[in-house]
């Protein structure tokens, strides 16, 4: 038994660098993109308020804008979810 655990961790190691190296490369897209989208989020949702306050747009408008902004947040977020379950797929080929 203890022969076939060392086999299979073997014959899985190649699959474990490519997900290592493919979660590595997640985690650099979320990172970037994370960056990118907040700022961008925060422009528009500043804009969006300012816009309303100074009489320049309506409330279903602003409500659009704001909608925009909220999902370009939650972009980011969504990545690191994908990041977290290829983490979880390698901790359970490990078997440790």
């Amino acid at each position: 038994m203890r022969i076939v655990k060392i086999i299979v961790k073997v014959i899985s190691l190649p699959l474990q660098i490519c997900l290592t190296i493919i979660q590595l490369v997640f985690m650099f897209l979320t990172w970037l993109s994370a960056i990118v989208f907040h700022i961008l989020s925060g422009i528009i949702c500043i804009t969006a308020i300012l816009s309303y306050g100074f009489g320049q747009e309506t409330g279903t408008e602003v409500f659009k804008m704001l909608l925009a902004g909220f999902t370009l947040y939650t972009l980011p977020v969504l990545s690191g979810w994908a990041v977290m379950w290829l983490e979880i797929i390698k901790i359970s080929l490990k078997g440790d």
